[in-house]
């Protein structure tokens, strides 16, 4: 009996391929959109480890200090005077290259000798100790990657010309770097390795390391480390290797949750698609379901036939959205790579990483999803007797009666999404959760809203369009068990979208408010070169005069963009000389007295940005403590100022107070105000000739414009899951449309047998159409409206740390009524062609 069970559904499914097809597709969009955001954001996590692994090699931990390096007589002082064991000291920097000026390879300086003990990864496959003695021995030399090599068509004794603060400079490649593994060849892309001594020549870096890499073996953690850390200056810190794969990891946690939810969005509607196409291939069996029943078949069986569906069909889907989902992943890496290369941590190569976790995460996905899924059409298959399978009218009249519940049940979501975001304090999830307890309890709103709509619409209709007036508002009404899902599906994806187009336009406002208020000087200077440049603080200090000195110039002012540590973990800095112009660039929280920047020059004291201070829970009148050569040091917070330029916030003090805990490291940019009525293209020319190379000229419109534009990128990847996900509502709304035209031909028939022409069936049906699109727009309205408050003053606040004015843009709304209703319009199409193109006689025929 299973067998025939079974063969039956098979053929059933076989005679419906648009269903089938459709079935597969929302699963595997689904699958697909989760698993590729997955991997694009796993991969670029695991690119970083394991670049910095096959560099480090076996190293536990690492003697880190600020932006300015650290004096290589640390590394003599601990090496000889105290005998420490197992350090390496690393010199690194990023340079453009003369055979392809768009990229920078990321160049190493080393001790060969030292190595040794690390075996590291560009040591893997060749003579380590040969290679050694040519990197020390032979001036300017230099080993590169061989795939490295091979795209820049360079061979062994060939010339790689860098360019750096003090020129260009020619490093001789003497070997060819070829690891044993494909992972750490990858890992080596783009990088060069030099002796440090090397790289020091030819950056100014003379007496400067980058870091030192050290080996503390697992039993000597409690004694060697605590010993190794009292030996260090207080401005320099010991910090393992995981620790700082662990920050990375935390550090863009709230983008991977956000980008992550977006995912499960799609996933979601690809659940109604799902639900959609299973009611239907039970509603069109329900006379083969009817007359099993009848000769003896069980429920049981029932079930386990409509099981083994869904699991065929979800074992289908998902490999199809596993394959698809490796596609998008590919596709998204380059974008998802960039933005986490902008806002956290440099992303050097680019290579999609899978791991069988993540595979198994989509299996669980798409299987647990479809069968989710499919339980209320399951459920509906084995409600009835064998005498009421046979009747459509028991499930629209068991579907009603069931509205009334489902209006509670989604009266209940609601209450609890917005009470689980406002009382769920700092949580990024449970405040995630609430959108879709949103989105969910307004969708088991949707079909009360459709019927109560549908009966306004057809009073109205009716009195001016008499019988065709009547019929489209009654047909979405009297098939509410399929409407209605299609309904809440695109309710969904156009809320979602009504809702991310609001925040991301409010953020947009926000951010443009901020730049034009940050941004109060005529021209800036950008300093590129590197702060431990010898002379680097002297050389931009003339400049800096040179340029005060012009007939055009009122006032300069300068910053220096550095990295302190403060609870052992690193946080950005920014030692600023203000002038009376450039005050008037910060925006504070809170409204501030007249002495609060007489304070900030004086006192030991800064202020903090927004972000900083909600992750670290510090307000005005806080301190914190900062690890300074001279040891621990209290600062004061004395305000609080919104800053966009990152979410994990940054530290701003006074460049007099600044200079009496660290070292001079020039300045990073120059502020340029110009007199009042000066020809700004005549101040632009004049600075312009006093710059050397290395350093940049904008005005504040043109790095406005450039931080808008990294904005739009920055949103790109949120643009494309949120279209993916209203995609996949067309999707579903199309199948419920060619569901209905199935189920509804012999109705439809009875219409043309009477006298219906044609046009008048695809108006009908259009217009039926257009109905279900208007009703989903008007709901996912006020629905995006809930959706973007809940994003900006709790998701966004809570992931970043920002905060956001709520700006309604009516385009927006219009915008997302038009396209539910266009949508619906658009997958009315092609049923209205079929019904219209079918013959009567073939319509009345028996199904």
């Amino acid at each position: 009996m299973n067998t025939i069970l079974n063969r039956a559904g098979r053929n059933f499914l076989l005679r419906h391929p648009w269903q089938l097809a459709l079935a597969l597709l929302g699963i595997t969009l689904g699958v697909a959109v989760v698993i590729a955001i997955d991997l694009a954001l796993d991969s670029a996590l695991q690119s970083f480890k394991q670049a910095e692994r096959t560099v480090s090699g076996k190293a536990t931990h690492r003697i880190a200090g600020g932006e300015g390096g650290l004096d290589e007589m640390l590394y003599r002082k601990l090496r000889v005077e105290h005998g420490t064991r197992n350090l390496a000291p690393v010199l690194q920097t990023y340079l453009p290259i003369q055979q392809n000026p768009e990229i920078k390879l990321r160049v190493i300086g080393i001790d060969p000798f030292a190595e040794n003990a690390f075996r590291s990864g560009w040591q893997s496959g060749q003579d380590g100790a040969q290679a050694a003695i040519r990197l020390v021995a032979e001036a300017n030399t230099a080993l590169i990657g061989r795939q490295t090599a091979e795209a820049l068509g360079l061979n062994i004794d060939d010339e790689l010309v860098v360019t750096t603060g003090t020129g260009d400079h020619r490093l001789r490649i003497v070997d060819l770097i070829s690891p044993g593994s494909a992972a750490a060849t990858e890992a080596l892309r783009n990088i060069v390795i030099a002796d440090i001594s090397t790289v020091q020549e030819i950056t100014g870096w003379f007496g400067k390391l980058s870091y030192i890499d050290v080996i503390i073996p697992d039993n000597g953690t409690r004694n060697v480390q605590p010993r190794l850390a009292d030996l260090l200056p207080g401005d320099v810190s010991l910090v393992s290797i995981e620790t700082q794969f662990e920050s990375m990891q935390q550090m863009t946690e709230a983008f991977s949750i956000n980008l992550s939810a977006m995912g499960l969005l799609s996933l979601l509607v690809g659940m109604f698609l799902i639900y959609n196409t299973m009611t239907f291939l039970v509603l069109q069996r329900r006379g083969l379901i009817g007359n099993l029943r009848l000769i003896g078949v069980t429920r049981q069986q029932i079930s386990r036939m409509i099981i083994a569906e869904a699991l065929m069909l979800a074992a289908i889907g998902t490999t199809l959205g596993i394959g698809l989902g490796l596609l998008l992943g590919q596709i998204m890496l380059q974008p998802v790579s960039a933005t986490v290369d902008t806002l956290y941590f440099r992303v050097d190569r680019l290579s999609l990483s899978v791991s069988p976790l993540q595979i198994g995460k989509a299996i669980l996905l798409g299987i647990g999803a479809t069968l989710l899924a499919a339980i209320p059409p399951l459920r509906e298959a084995n409600r009835f007797s064998p005498k009421h399978a046979l009747t459509r009218s028991q499930l629209e009249s068991g579907t009603r009666r069931l509205t009334r519940s489902v209006l509670l049940l989604g009266l209940l979501l609601i209450t609890a999404g917005f009470a689980v975001g406002f009382l769920s304090e700092t949580s990024i999830q449970l405040g995630l959760a609430s959108v879709f307890l949103l989105l969910f309890g307004f969708a088991l709103l949707t079909p009360s809203a459709t019927l109560g709509f549908m009966s306004v619409v057809e009073a109205l209709s009716g009195r001016h369009f008499g019988i065709l007036g009547r019929l489209p508002p009654r047909m979405v009404g009297a098939e509410i068990s399929r409407t209605g899902v299609a309904i809440a599906a695109l309710m969904i994806a156009v809320a979602a979208t009504i809702g991310m187009n609001l925040m991301i336009d409010s953020f947009r406002v926000t951010v443009a408010q901020w730049l034009n208020t940050t941004l109060q000087a005529d021209l800036y200077v950008s300093l590129t070169s590197d702060k431990t440049t010898r002379d680097k603080a002297v050389k931009d200090q003339q400049l800096k005069a040179v340029i005060a000195e012009l007939a055009e110039v009122d006032q300069v002012s300068t910053v220096l963009h550095s990295q302190v540590v403060a609870g052992n973990k690193p946080v950005k800095i920014s030692a600023f000389e203000l002038t009376d112009a450039s005050k008037n660039g910060f925006i504070f929280k809170q409204t501030f007295g007249a002495d609060l920047w007489r304070a900030f020059e004086e006192q030991q004291a800064v202020i903090v940005t927004e972000p900083y201070a909600y992750h670290n829970k510090l307000k005005t009148g806080d301190s914190i403590k900062l690890q300074t050569a001279d040891g621990l040091q209290d600062f004061k917070i004395l305000g609080i100022y919104y800053d966009y330029s990152g979410d994990r916030g940054r530290l701003a003090m006074s460049r007099t107070q600044y200079l009496r805990y660290w070292p001079d490291l020039g300045y990073t940019g120059i502020g340029v105000y110009g007199v009042m009525g000066i020809d700004l293209n005549v101040l632009e020319n004049r600075v312009r000739d006093l710059l050397q190379q290395g350093m940049e000229l904008k005005s504040s419109r043109a790095i406005f414009d450039a931080s808008m534009q990294v904005f739009n990128e920055t949103f790109l990847i949120t643009e494309t899951l949120r279209w993916l996900a209203a995609g996949i509502a067309f999707v579903g709304v199309f199948g419920a449309l060619m569901a209905l035209q199935f189920e509804r031909t012999r109705q439809l028939g009875i219409l043309r047998a009477i006298g219906m022409t044609p046009r008048q069936l695809t108006g009908l049906i259009c217009t039926e159409t257009g109905l279900m699109g208007l009703t989903a727009g008007l709901i996912a309205v006020p629905v995006g409206l809930f959706v973007a408050y809940v994003l900006i003053h709790i998701v966004y606040l809570r992931s970043f740390g920002w905060t956001m004015a709520f700006h309604v843009d009516p385009a927006v709304l219009v915008q997302g009524l038009l396209l539910a209703v266009f949508a619906a319009l658009l997958a009315g199409i092609l049923p209205a062609y079929r019904m219209a193109r079918t013959r009567p006689a073939e319509a009345l025929r028996a199904e």
